[in-house]
């Protein structure tokens, strides 16, 4: 029941904030389209969107403006349009997106653990929402996982010898181990879920 009193508040900030200003500005369907079928597909845009801060979905919004189809420019534009624009604007947390997440259940999660190379992993899911498949892509992956690996050590050296952290390095080791627990977390829920 939460989850869907949360979609239903997501959508009704979205109408407020993207849905109904559009609609003012002469956003519309195509003539035929039935008022069930504009219903549900604005519903299904407040879905694709609802998970953007307040501040997002306004940039957003600004940006629709110019993004009507058709001949006037006035028609909604398509859920690829709307998406690709919300990504680049505010990118979607990865745990929104439960099948993205089956990769790190998958041999190839447990592969990234081993080799130390999760955070990384994870960081190249979040930007990309694919995984690493290509030689390039692997390498680029394993290259950032040595880096931060490295970085985590010599920050957690100092540390332990009593002097501190240097600028922000206490903050992104906080941020390292945080981020390193929870894409844990996704794989210990994973393995539990198929157990």
């Amino acid at each position: 029941m939460e989850g869907q009193d949360r979609k239903e508040a997501n959508r009704e900030r979205v109408r407020r904030l993207v849905i109904e200003p559009l609609v003012s500005r002469g956003f519309r369907f195509a003539k035929g389209v039935s008022d069930e079928d504009q219903r549900k597909a604005l519903d299904g845009l407040a879905d694709l969107i609802g998970y953007m801060s307040n501040s997002g979905l306004q940039v957003l919004e600004e940006s629709l403006r110019t993004k009507g189809e058709g001949s006037q420019r006035c028609f909604w534009p398509s859920y690829a349009t709307v998406g690709g624009l919300a990504e680049a604007f505010e990118s979607r947390p990865l745990d929104e997106l439960p099948g993205l997440l089956r990769w790190f259940a998958s041999e190839a999660g447990r592969l990234a653990l081993a080799d130390e190379r999760l955070v990384a992993e994870y960081l190249f899911w979040k930007t990309k929402k694919r995984p690493p498949v290509s030689p390039q892509d692997r390498k680029m992956v394993a290259d950032h996982a040595a880096e931060m690996r490295s970085k985590a050590e010599r920050i957690r050296d100092r540390i332990n010898r009593g002097v501190a952290p240097l600028f922000d390095d206490g903050e992104w080791l906080a941020w390292f181990d945080k981020t390193e627990a929870k894409v844990k977390g996704y794989l210990a829920q994973d393995q539990g879920e198929a157990a």
